[in-house]
């Protein structure tokens, strides 16, 4: 037994080292086209790319590592039944359950290292990038001031500067912005403007001591304001997705302290039972590969057996989407939530592993699916 379970550790650990650099590089090529458009676009400098890139990639694991996973137990498997090896293995007296018992250890630490992923590693990657993408944004955005030039700046607003205030860089004379685009004139004037940081990381150009235009001169909406200081954004903080917090990038604390909070508890559970997930669906997948990548000796099961596989994780993760939304919305219950894939695709999973330990099909036959 020990040789057969050496066996599969091995075959297993070479396929999934594999999986993950394959499926990372997959996802890692359109996460670097995303990137080079913004490089080809002068938002970003082509030289923090792969600095990008490299921030990104934790959480680009979070999701390699389960589907590594299950294509890895799957291919081993199903090798085993197409080379005859599990038919003398099952001759021997050895059970799946046998077999699946020598995957415990490779699924408690692959488990362990999502955990980590998940709660920790991503999170603060996370964090990571969105500082340095802030700054990035913050320098793209003060380098479009030039003295005496029109620069188009965030919201689409037309900015001119006469000239630099003495004494300071970030301090301008002469400010001149259109705030209307393509809707009625709104232009602000302001004899200064100068640079200031926001507390959520993004910069503003502060106009001091100005007036404000509505309207057509002359038609009965014209309007003059006068005003003693205005802000205008130039780069804001991006990726939030409720209310200004990034959930993704905020640690376990955090997100366990906005439970205490009602306006944020809903967002705040469906973050924490998104990074809960990940790790929980790895024992689960282990046991759903194993009965689909039954085949026999020609093949013949084989290419059913790895596209139920993939209808089967698409739906789980399109199904862990819509329960997350419904959570943060309030039409779903908090709990069990996104639990409720675990525990469907684990019921599945355990079905189709108790089907094929009695040498039955994965599904009834009367579906004429997978037979035997």
């Amino acid at each position: 037994m020990s040789r057969i379970h050496a066996r599969i550790l091995r075959d297993l650990l070479r396929v999934f080292v594999f999986g993950c650099l394959l499926v990372l590089g997959i996802l890692a090529i359109g996460q670097l086209s995303q990137l080079l458009s913004q490089v080809a676009s002068g938002q970003l400098p082509l030289g923090v790319t792969l600095q990008l890139l490299g921030l990104a990639t934790p959480t680009l694991l979070v999701t390699v590592l389960p589907l590594a996973f299950f294509f890895a137990v799957y291919l081993v498997f199903s090798n085993l039944y197409r080379s005859n090896e599990m038919m003398a293995i099952r001759s021997a007296g050895l059970s799946l359950l046998d077999l699946l018992r020598a995957l415990a250890l490779p699924i408690l630490v692959i488990a362990l290292l999502e955990a980590l992923l998940s709660l920790s590693w991503s999170p603060a990657a996370q964090r990571q990038l969105q500082a340095e993408s802030l700054r990035l944004a913050n320098a793209a955005a003060e380098a479009l001031i030039q003295p005496g030039s029109f620069a188009r700046i965030a919201g689409g607003h037309i900015l001119y500067v006469g000239q630099s205030a003495p004494g300071s860089e970030h301090r301008y004379r002469e400010i001149f912005v259109d705030l209307g685009g393509k809707g009625e004139p709104d232009i602000a004037t302001a004899a200064f403007g100068e640079i200031r940081k926001d507390q959520d990381g993004g910069i503003a150009l502060v106009l001091i001591q100005g007036h404000r235009y509505l309207g057509q001169p002359g038609t009965a909406g014209f309007k003059i304001l006068s005003f003693v200081h205005y802000r205008i954004a130039l780069a804001a903080p991006q990726g939030s997705s409720d209310q200004g917090i990034h959930w993704a990038a905020l640690d376990l604390p955090q997100v366990l302290q906005a439970l205490r909070e009602p306006r944020y508890a809903r967002h705040a559970l469906a973050e924490l039972e998104w990074r809960l997930i990940w790790p929980l669906l790895i024992p689960v997948l282990a046991l759903l590969a194993i009965p689909l990548a039954f085949g026999g000796p020609r093949g013949a099961g084989r290419a059913s057996g790895a596209l139920l596989g993939i209808l089967t994780l698409l739906a789980a993760n399109n199904l862990l989407v819509f329960l997350k939304e419904g959570i943060i919305q309030g039409r779903i219950g908090g709990f069990p939530g996104l639990f409720w894939v675990l525990l469907l695709l684990g019921a599945l999973a355990a079905y189709a592993f108790w089907r094929r330990q009695g040498d039955r099909p994965v599904l009834p036959s009367w579906l004429g699916l997978l037979r035997p």
